[in-house]
């Protein structure tokens, strides 16, 4: 098995090729680049949140702790004064930092469920939903931060799965085949679990018609074949020729679609 060093370093680069790619399609705007680099980040050390001493796991409810605390906390930021909404962030922070990861850690075991490809897609549906209900983002970019999670899932896997293998004593280690899998095969009620977990944070997800109809447009796989490569010399200045643009695609709307934008455009057009 691969350490988290590894882990982290592997998916670093994989989240950076990935955002790369969507810089290059300009599918969504610049500055969520960055974001959607730290999920691919985030995803590649998530399987291994299933080790209670894991940095990983404490991590994750740590983070799990202090979104679920400003969730809770804004449905009572006009009710309550300054000091009950602190003991009310402080409670919600324990409680899933501490309280749920306690509980977690007794049910679970590692390279049990959360090392299989259904739960990368469960914290891929699960990412677009927090990107969705607490950030307030763009369908697009929630989709786009679930997709990275996803990617760097399952570079995760395939890292571990890699790592099984002994190349110099050309064998393969007890370990193979534990890492990579669609499902738990050795606990049915663990699939079903994380199955219903999937389906509830797809269902609460924002709808993904827009998403899939841009990472399916033709013109957005010719674009980026076209620029996979240098036309001719590598790192070769053009200055006479000017910069083509974009590949257009309804994501190249988001920022006049943004809640801040919004009301301006809408000011404009009365204003004309």
């Amino acid at each position: 098995m691969a350490n988290f060093n590894t882990h982290l370093a592997v998916g670093a680069v994989a989240a950076g090729l990935g955002a790369t790619m969507t810089m290059a399609a300009g599918v969504v705007p610049q500055n969520q680049l960055l974001t959607l680099t730290m999920a691919g980040i985030i995803g590649s050390v998530l399987p291994d949140i299933d080790l209670e001493k894991a940095t990983p796991s404490r991590m994750l409810f740590s983070g799990l702790g202090v979104v679920f605390a400003f969730i809770v906390l804004f449905q009572f930021k006009k009710e309550y004064s300054i000091a009950e909404l602190w003991a009310v962030w402080i409670g919600v922070y324990v409680f899933v930092g501490y309280g749920v990861f306690a509980i977690f850690h007794c049910r679970t075991k590692h390279r049990g469920i959360f090392h299989s490809i259904l739960a990368g897609a469960f914290f891929a549906a699960l990412t677009a939903t927090i990107f969705d209900q607490a950030f307030n983002e763009d369908p697009v970019v929630a989709w786009f931060a679930g997709l990275f999670v996803f990617g760097g899932y399952i570079v995760h896997l395939v890292l571990d799965e890699i790592y099984s293998v002994d190349f110099e004593g050309h064998t393969i280690k007890r370990s193979f085949g534990s890492a990579l899998k669609l499902i738990e095969h050795r606990s049915m009620r663990a699939t079903m679990a994380m199955t219903a977990a999937f389906l509830i944070a797809a269902i609460a997800a924002p709808s993904s018609e827009r998403f899939f109809s841009i990472v399916s447009a033709p013109n957005v796989y010719s674009f980026l074949q076209k620029r996979m490569l240098p036309e001719d010399k590598w790192f070769e200045m053009k200055t006479e020729q000017a910069e083509k643009p974009p590949v257009e695609t309804e994501a190249n709307m988001l920022p006049q679609l943004t809640p801040m934008t919004a009301p301006e455009s809408s000011a404009n057009g009365q204003m004309q």
